[in-house]
């Protein structure tokens, strides 16, 4: 009986250091406001959601101020979209930008000329993103809180000719399978109760 409860607990240990969600701290705003996206389903993009419950991110006056939010997401590639509108005519005197950032344990993936625009309708790539200064700079009144000085405002290369009213904005991020500490710790207990076991077992 002792044998089959050691064993039973060793897997469940082991089972249990696999099995863990990872924060994810997605730090946002936008000049001048995001008004849909989130997680996606897939790298289409076309069903993300999310940014709707955030207030301040469809306040047009908020932009200064950064949103953020904390999802709990597992091992893989996970998507994110941002819609984000240039309020009052457009014009290369009333451009717009996102400026965002994405951190997960010590790793952290801000808004660069890397991020795609892209057709919400269809999914299709149009063009990467455009950079027009780091979250460092003064470029949008910056810095703005709570969001890296390394991440950069960003739109489409149209921004200060005809400035698009509206854009999609998508990127990615990649949770590699490294065992949190705690994890860890149960691998190891679990292991040490697998080797009692077998050690009764052989006795």
């Amino acid at each position: 009986m002792i044998k089959k409860l050691l064993a039973s607990l060793g897997l469940s240990l082991l089972l249990a250091s696999g099995a863990h969600a990872i924060p994810v701290t997605v730090s946002m705003t936008a000049d001048n406001i995001i008004n849909d996206g989130g997680l996606c389903y897939d790298s289409s993009c076309t069903f993300g959601t999310g940014w709707g419950a955030y207030g301040s991110l469809t306040n047009a006056n908020n932009w200064p101020t950064a949103d953020s939010l904390v999802l709990d997401l597992g091992v893989g590639t996970h998507y994110f979209a941002w819609n984000v509108v240039n309020l009052g005519s457009g014009s290369g005197g009333n451009p717009a930008a996102l400026l965002a950032e994405i951190m997960w344990g010590d790793q952290v993936h801000s808004s660069s000329s890397a991020w795609e625009i892209y057709d919400f309708t269809t999914g299709a790539f149009v063009s990467n993103a455009t950079e027009y200064g780091t979250n460092g700079t003064n470029i949008w009144g910056g810095p703005i809180a709570g969001i890296s000085t390394h991440a950069s405002w960003i739109y489409t290369d149209n921004n200060f000719v005809d400035a698009d009213q509206s854009a999609w904005i998508r990127t990615s991020i990649t949770i590699a399978d490294v065992p949190e500490p705690a994890p860890l710790a149960l691998l190891c207990l679990g292991l040490l109760f697998l080797a009692a076991a077998r050690r009764r077992i052989q006795h």
